[in-house]
């Protein structure tokens, strides 16, 4: 018994492409492609908007100043 599956695949494997299985596999290879941009993407946006954040607080004046430690000396310095 000739299914519909079969029929597709013959008619692609007739026009020289790909057959139905290979288009399948191809597509849920792009599938994966988009899902890991999308997830790119998204934290991308995070990042961005978190340094705009960051940005605009340090315009404001409203981050605290961070003691950072000298390597030579052992002194800690403000800003």
């Amino acid at each position: 018994m000739v299914t519909a599956s079969d029929n597709i695949n013959t008619n692609m494997d007739n026009n020289n492409g790909m057959s139905y299985d290979e288009l399948i596999i191809q597509l849920k290879s792009m599938r994966a492609q988009i899902d890991h941009h999308r997830q790119l993407t998204k934290e991308l946006h995070l990042l961005d908007t978190q340094y705009w954040y960051i940005s605009a607080q340090d315009r404001n004046g409203s981050l605290p100043e961070i003691g950072l430690t000298n390597a030579h000396t052992g002194d800690i310095t403000e800003g």
